[in-house]
């Protein structure tokens, strides 16, 4: 009777997995995986462009950096962000130079900062996407051309 009593849970505890088990195949072939495929990169190119673009203003420092926007806004942001990283700056911070930035910490924290006045007389035919610079379609190191 104890044995009937510890089989039968463990009968029924089968039963069910089994007849949860559709045993619904599918019967069509693998796919060959395609050697021929590329990346589409029309998602990425959709993205909104995030890059602030204006002068550096007189309010920087060590841990802040303050920009007149083309817009003619006036933001001051931290060169740190809230989880300790840096902002990645490249070339010199100077007053009244041209820059494009982007932000972190929803417009708190530097994210990445290119000094346009540097890089026009190193590159002249480039853009800016989210803090990338694009050089005939491609997104190359900034540093190749600013430290």
């Amino acid at each position: 009777m104890i044995k009937t009593a510890r089989l039968l849970p463990a009968m029924l505890a089968t039963l069910l997995v089994l007849s949860a088990c559709k045993g619904n195949k599918n019967n069509t072939p693998a796919l060959a995986a395609d050697t021929t495929s590329f990346v589409d990169t029309t998602a990425a190119e959709q993205v909104t462009d995030s890059t602030i673009y204006g002068k550096a203003s007189e309010d920087f420092g060590m841990s802040t950096f303050g920009m007149i926007t083309d817009d003619g806004d006036t933001l001051n942001v931290c060169r740190t962000a809230n989880d300790g990283t840096d902002a990645k700056i490249y070339g010199s911070i100077k007053y009244d130079d041209r820059y494009a930035m982007t932000t972190r910490d929803n417009g708190e924290s530097l994210g990445v900062l290119i000094n346009l006045t540097e890089l026009d007389k190193k590159l002249k035919n480039y853009e800016i996407r989210n803090g990338h610079l694009v050089v005939n379609g491609d997104t190359v190191p900034v540093e190749n051309y600013l430290k």
